[in-house]
């Protein structure tokens, strides 16, 4: 009778560190996939990423992990999986279109994300090492990507193709004097989002002082060199807004502020824009025209345009048009940039899927507590660009909104 009770504590055992090895292993590739979108195709222009290949790896865990999630947790992915799958059906029987290896992709992502989401906050929350493993896979894989852009000056775009280390729609614009390059991401303003979240991972990975943590100036000397190559602004406005979120989180759980490492970030920071303006081969004016006045308030006109375009478009389809590329559009193509993730969003998936979402990152930036630099930096890259779209972003849309469940967390 012992060794029957022996033999099945050992199984159990056994059994426990199969699954924790395998959590570990989805947490470290959803990580990375968020920021470095390998292609597991090379070569094939819609083929599937990391983020994807990552998605599909982690679906057990909607089972493997139920008993340890708490009740919440438990119903909102089956819900939210059960809501876009109705969503999907409404679509496809309202458009009449044909359902194409591109919805299916797209729907994909959308519903597996949000089966994953919630048990992988669960143990982010509960399970420190856990946490510690998946922001570290996103400080490396923004690493990767930061790598790619510097190899493709060095050994060509052509080279990183072959091996999946860069899309074939990656460039290098040239346009008024702003090079602007991009490797894994076909956008500049999607890679600098990418790269950005280095600071929020950055931040989630120090310890004690974290102003004076190495971790979290590798994500900070991240975010100016993917800056340096993308030139987006909104990206590293949303890596900024991380770091004051965090100083607001330290300030309500009262923690004392240090001067010296605010002052130190602010040379830092300061330093690292002046060398990059006058590094070699860099024109003189190529940092300064993505903030000259003018510049910027043609931006913002031709969002506010975009915006309002975007928003009759959600408004006649109220439930999303779905998938749709800029090929498929024709000469409506420019109507599938909405330079907003929840108004693009609200166009594809739906009204209702957007504003929700929308309310719980809101919520999750609101519970100020370690996931906080994380909820606010994708917030505010949402607000500027079309993230909802590769599996990655969709992951952390999700899981963002998932960790509004979770109990206050200390920094």
């Amino acid at each position: 009778m012992r060794g029957a009770v022996a033999a099945g504590r050992r199984r159990r055992l056994r059994w426990s560190q199969v699954t924790a090895a395998y959590g570990r292993t989805c947490l470290a590739l959803l990580g990375m996939g968020a920021t470095a979108p390998l292609f597991l195709t090379p070569g094939l222009l819609s083929g599937p990423r990391l983020g994807d290949l990552a998605l599909l790896i982690a679906l057990p865990m909607a089972g493997v992990e139920f008993g340890r999630m708490t009740p919440p947790l438990r119903a909102v992915g089956w819900v939210a999986g059960l809501f876009l799958t109705v969503t999907m059906l409404a679509q496809q029987s309202a458009v009449g279109a044909s359902f194409d290896g591109g919805d299916a992709a797209f729907w994909f992502r959308w519903i597996a994300a949000s089966l994953v989401a919630p048990p992988v906050a669960g143990l982010l929350v509960r399970d420190e090492a856990c946490r510690r493993l998946f922001f570290a896979a996103v400080l490396i894989g923004a690493a990767v990507h930061v790598a790619t852009s510097g190899l493709s000056l060095l050994i060509g775009r052509e080279v990183l193709q072959a091996v999946g280390l860069a899309s074939p729609r990656a460039m290098v614009t040239t346009a008024a004097a702003q090079v602007r390059i991009t490797t894994l991401a076909e956008h500049p303003n999607a890679a600098m989002a990418m790269i950005g979240l280095a600071v929020p991972a950055g931040i989630a990975l120090a310890r004690g002082r974290w102003t004076r943590s190495v971790a979290t100036w590798a994500g900070v000397a991240l975010a100016l060199a993917g800056f340096a190559g993308t030139l987006s602004r909104a990206g590293l406005a949303a890596a900024g807004v991380a770091w004051l979120a965090r100083i607001a989180v330290g300030r309500r759980w009262r923690e004392r502020f240090n001067v010296p490492g605010a002052v130190l970030a602010l040379c830092v920071v300061a330093a690292g824009v002046l060398m990059l303006q006058g590094g070699a081969d860099l024109d003189d004016v190529r940092f300064a025209e993505r903030f000259d006045r003018a510049a910027l308030a043609d931006n913002l006109a031709g969002r506010v345009e975009t915006w309002r375009r975007t928003l009759d478009q959600a408004a006649d389809r109220p439930w999303g048009a779905g998938w749709t590329t800029a090929q498929e559009m024709g000469a409506d193509r420019a109507a599938s940039v909405s330079h907003n993730g929840y108004l693009f969003m609200a166009r594809t998936v739906g009204a209702a899927a957007a504003v929700v979402l929308l309310v719980l990152h809101l919520a999750s930036v609101a519970r100020m507590d370690a996931f906080t630099p994380l909820s606010a930096c994708l917030l505010v890259a949402m607000l500027a660009e079309d993230l909802t779209q590769g599996a990655g972003f969709v992951f952390l849309c999700c899981l963002v909104a998932a960790l509004v469940w979770r109990r206050a967390t200390p920094p």
